[in-house]
């Protein structure tokens, strides 16, 4: 069994102040998360979008270079995502220029495992809200059939569908419900579940601590780095370090930690999702309760199975 550990950080947001978005912390906390990949010595960092509090595209171009400088240093190769804040003003050729790097989709085999940044479309539609293109989802299903290695799929927006309760941008009833997710989720999933390989999935966007386990695939979601909802008045200063072995680990740092302890899911398991994947084995016992249940589910005893007529019941006396 193969082994890599990876730093993961998620939704900077440079710039100035929002809300409980701290942007003016931003590039302080990114330089702490630095100096800590310095000294654990991850296989890779991945950044999951959202670099950027927007405002003007000047601004905005002017904050994503400062966020693509403050990655310069360091010491191990940094992998990016784009987040709908990082395009809200600019197009994905201005985010590439500055970083240097392609934002298209691509993958890459390492420790065993086959790593998968899903550039899915991040820009926010009018009436429909977050909706990854058929082409995106295509190039998903293609990739994850052309290896045979345990697959961990890495996006900007969570593809679990989870609920946002509690979720001070995302919850039902505010300005942002419904975005905390893309609106055809369930083609990902659908896909991902498909190819049987996937292992585990990340993503950042809704700035808190989610878990979800759909299929047997955990789905996590890094909190913000700066953003102060969950860790109010401070700054989250949250971070990740996710281990990938013969179990799944994930422990994120700062001031709303987690640790979660995941087993790894066997190639090609999947949960039961109907009634005809299983053959129900009903209860033994009074022959009425056996009617009633098998009544339930449409069926009844075939005949000549043994079963016996239900007695006639009376009250007692």
């Amino acid at each position: 069994m193969g082994k890599i550990r990876l730093a993961l950080v998620a939704d900077i947001h440079h710039g100035a102040n929002h809300g409980t978005k701290l942007g003016e912390a931003a590039m302080p906390l990114l330089a702490r998360f630095r100096d800590w990949c310095s000294g654990s010595s991850p296989d890779a960092v991945v950044e999951l979008g959202d670099r950027i509090n927007d405002r003007d595209r000047d601004t905005d171009a002017r904050l994503t270079r400062e966020v693509a400088a403050g990655f310069q240093g360091f010491p191990v190769q940094t992998i990016h995502l784009l987040g709908n804040h990082d395009r809200f003003t600019l197009e994905r050729d201005e985010a590439e220029a500055a970083f240097q790097k392609s934002f298209d989709s691509h993958s890459r085999d390492q420790g065993g495992f086959h790593l998968v940044f899903w550039n899915a479309d991040t820009a926010l539609q009018r009436g429909r809200g977050f909706v990854a293109a058929q082409g995106d989802i295509d190039w998903l299903a293609s990739d994850l059939a052309s290896t045979d290695l345990p697959a961990v799929v890495f996006s900007h927006i969570p593809l679990d569908g989870g609920a946002m309760t509690g979720n001070l941008y995302f919850e039902d009833g505010r300005p942002a419900a419904g975005l905390g997710g893309y609106a055809n989720a369930a083609e990902a999933r659908e896909v991902i579940e498909a190819s049987g390989k996937v292992v585990l999935c990340v993503a950042g966007h809704t700035h808190w601590n989610a878990l979800s386990i759909v299929d047997g695939i955990p789905y996590v979601t890094v909190p913000s780095l700066c953003d102060a909802f969950m860790s109010w008045p401070k700054p989250a200063g949250a971070w990740a370090c996710c281990e990938i072995g013969e179990d799944i680990s994930i422990r994120i740092a700062g001031e709303a930690p987690a640790e979660y302890r995941l087993p790894l899911r066997p190639r090609g398991h999947h949960w039961v999702s109907t009634r005809k994947d299983y053959a129900p084995k009903p209860p033994p016992g009074d022959p009425l309760l056996r009617q009633r249940y098998l009544a339930a589910l449409g069926r009844s005893d075939p005949p000549g199975d043994g079963a016996q007529p239900a007695p006639e019941r009376t009250n007692p006396q």
